[in-house]
Formats: C-alpha cells, sequence, structure tokens
C-alpha cells in the first residue's frame, strides 16, 4: 500500500523521504507531528513555541518533536531571526512516500494509523470550512467540493484510476512557493482515496469466527 503526502514548499529536485519500517510510520501518525508538518508545509518558519500552539502540547514537548522530524528529514532549522530568542523551524521540502507491506499486521496497523490520521485532518479542514461558509465569500462556497462514488473496478482499473487522478494534480504541484501562486489563490486540501470496500466474508467464515 502506498501512501504519499505533499509538503507544500515541495523542492523539485529533492527525493520523498521513504517510510517503510511499521514504527517510523507510526511515529509520522503522530497528531502533534503532522500538525507540525501541515503547519510548515505553507513555507511559512515556526518556532516551537508557535508549533506549540498549534499542538496544543508544551514549547519543549514540540520541541521534541520538531527534532524528530529534523531527524527524519522533514523539518530543518531555518536561519536566526533578528531578535535571536528563539530558533524558527521550516520545511525541508521532501516529499513524504510510505511503502507498507501490509500483508503483515505490523504493517497493516502502521498503515491504518497513517491513514486514520491524514483521514481525520482533511475531515477537520472540511468540517471547519462548511461549519464557517455562511462568512466565507460566494465563489469560495460553490468552489468547494465533496464527491464520493462507488465504482466496480478491476486491480488494473483501479491502479490507472488513482495514476490518472494524481495527474490532473500534478500542474498545480508546481505552485509550492508563494511567488508561484496565482493571485487570489488560497489552500485548498485535495485527498483521493482510492481503496476498496472489504470483501464479503462467507457466512461459514463468520460463524467460526
Amino acid at each position: 500500500m502506498s501512501e504519499s503526502h505533499d509538503q507544500e514548499r515541495s523542492l523539485e529536485d529533492a527525493p520523498p523521504y521513504r517510510f517503510e519500517d511499521p514504527r517510523s510510520i507510526r511515529a509520522l501518525a503522530h497528531p502533534a507531528r503532522l500538525a507540525i508538518i501541515d503547519a510548515l508545509a505553507t513555507g511559512e518558519e515556526l518556532t516551537a513555541t508557535q508549533c506549540a500552539e498549534l499542538t496544543g502540547l508544551s514549547p519543549s514537548a514540540t520541541a521534541y518533536h520538531l527534532k524528530l522530524l529534523e531527524r527524519y528529514g522533514l523539518a530543518e532549522t531555518a536561519p536566526p531571526r533578528p531578535d535571536r530568542r528563539e530558533r524558527p523551524w521550516r520545511a525541508t521540502g521532501r516529499q513524504i512516500q510510505t511503502d507498507l507491506d501490509i500483508s503483515t499486521p505490523a504493517g497493516a496497523s502502521a498503515a491504518a494509523a497513517v491513514v486514520a490520521a491524514h483521514t481525520d485532518m482533511t475531515r477537520a479542514i472540511a468540517v471547519e470550512f462548511t461549519a464557517a461558509g455562511h462568512a466565507e465569500p460566494e465563489e469560495w462556497r460553490d468552489a468547494a467540493a465533496l464527491n464520493n462514488t462507488d465504482l466496480w473496478l478491476t486491480v488494473e482499473e483501479s491502479q490507472r484510476v488513482g495514476k490518472e487522478l494524481k495527474a490532473v494534480l500534478e500542474p498545480y504541484r508546481r505552485r509550492s512557493r508563494p511567488e508561484g501562486r496565482p493571485v487570489g489563490s488560497r489552500r485548498v486540501r485535495v485527498m483521493n482515496v482510492v481503496v476498496p470496500h472489504r470483501a464479503a466474508q462467507p457466512e461459514s467464515a463468520s460463524r467460526k469466527a
């Protein structure tokens, strides 16, 4: 099972950071670390204190998560600010790629944790926007979309759909840096999910369980 998460401040030539070990995957799926990755992905440089406001943790606890992300190559220290009171952090711009063998219990559990974490984050963004929709400009209310479709596909067709969806988004990934963003643009979360329903278990098997 392959899952990717693009940091918005992407570097075109930066190789993706691959997570293959279940323990590393679980470390990535930590809510505080995902919140930091998401915040730094805008290209902003934030201190541990500023990141702490997002995680709900103390600055010292947040600093621990930042150092762990630094070890994984996902965050780095930025040039010090004029007051030099606290060093800021920034994203390295590396794409995160997870590739786990979900045929093993450990791999499946770790992959499920990542899926749940990213789905929860996207759900929170969608709910927050919808709840405040009355305060949004009409054009942005009309631009929001939620599509949920069940299709009957073969394995090959499922793989092709995933590649085609990725290709549709590819031209827009080059807008990672502020200077490359069109006037009037704003950060928009687009989530693609191509996943089969669980196969129905035979009645005899369910009885044995």
